[in-house]
């Protein structure tokens, strides 16, 4: 049998067409997605498999192109077309974690831009309603709070969130006025989200934490080791490999002078000095005064709140990642159970 070039060549073409109809479809139309915690319980399950919607919202063209399930590839430039809907509050929404966008989370709209949030000993008041979690929600309230101690939303990493002072959540246009500046970290990542160039000295700010990047690293490689050794050992190796893994990252980050705005203990340096040494596109903010946020921003909560890692521990998530939602919970991966269940 004769080799024909002619026909190599055809097929080859056939099926890089398949591969980019394929693809397109994944980073704009359809997409699955696997839970990989139970902060969203009972509405969607640990381990569930989600079929997500990703053109509701506005399709977004591709942003990134690269080795699937590795962070190997770059970054293109990308457009959204115009949305069928906007997210409001109480949708369940999958969006780029800001920290790590390779991160994709699923979560509750609690408030869109301009909304006035407050919680009170776990009692959520938007635009002055009171919200209602589903049924199924899987919170239990097993924090107990103290009445007299409230929160502001980024008193990072430290207790329970669901006693806040009332907030609201940014929006395309809101002024941030220099001179009157409360919150340092909160005005920084909001300005870095806004896609500019923010320095204090010879640092740049990030929104990509390595602690967040390290929490994934091989993740299913350390499913794997679960099923087929001891826990306990798979465990142990994990730590090890990740600790070593946020070593290397740390290091990566203080060569390339780079640092996170919440790493930041801004106590020690006046407004004064901030003013003068902070830079926003090469603009210190004593020139520039006020910024204007860019772009809307959107409020996520869990459904299990006693155990959900979300905007009360990160903050805001802006328009530009937001992804879709999801239709329905086709099969749960780690019980191997068929649920075909519709998520609302």
């Amino acid at each position: 049998m004769n080799f024909s070039w002619k026909k190599f060549l055809e097929e080859l073409r056939v099926l890089i067409i398949l591969v980019i109809i394929a693809f397109t479809i994944k980073s704009t139309l359809v997409e699955i997605y696997v839970v990989p915690t139970g902060s969203m319980e009972d509405t969607i399950l640990t381990g569930d498999m989600l079929i997500g919607n990703k053109f509701i919202y506005g399709m977004r063209t591709p942003i990134w192109i690269g080795i699937p399930y590795t962070r190997r590839g770059f970054h293109i430039p990308w457009f959204r077309l115009p949305a069928f809907k906007e997210v409001e509050s109480g949708d369940v929404t999958i969006f780029e974690f800001p920290r790590d966008p390779f991160q994709k989370y699923v979560k509750r709209c609690i408030g869109v831009a301009g909304d006035s949030i407050s919680i009170n000993i776990a009692t959520i008041t938007v635009n002055s309603d009171t919200m209602h979690f589903p049924d199924e929600g899987k919170y239990i309230k097993g924090f107990k709070y103290d009445k007299d101690k409230v929160e502001k939303l980024y008193s990072y990493f430290t207790g329970n969130r669901d006693n806040l002072e009332s907030f609201v959540v940014p929006y395309k246009g809101m002024k941030i006025d220099f001179n009157n500046v409360d919150d340092w970290q909160t005005a920084i990542s909001l300005m870095v989200q806004d896609g500019n160039d923010v320095k204090l000295g010879s640092k740049t700010f990030t929104m990509i934490d390595p602690y967040e990047v390290a929490r994934t690293h091989g993740f299913l490689k350390y499913k794997l080791l679960k099923l087929i050794s001891s826990s306990r050992k798979a465990a142990m190796r994990e730590q090890k490999d990740r600790s070593r893994f946020i070593k290397k990252l740390n290091n990566e980050y203080k060569e390339d002078n780079l640092v996170n705005p919440w790493y930041i203990n801004y106590g020690f340096e006046n407004s004064e000095y901030l003013k003068n040494n902070i830079t926003i596109n090469g603009e210190t903010l004593s020139e520039l005064g006020v910024y204007t946020l860019k772009h809307d921003y959107y409020f996520f909560m869990g459904d299990n709140r006693d155990s959900s890692y979300d905007s009360r521990f990160w903050g805001f998530v802006p328009d530009t990642q937001i992804l879709g939602t999801p239709l329905f919970a086709l099969v749960n991966l780690f019980k191997f159970k068929l649920r075909m269940k519709v998520v609302s």
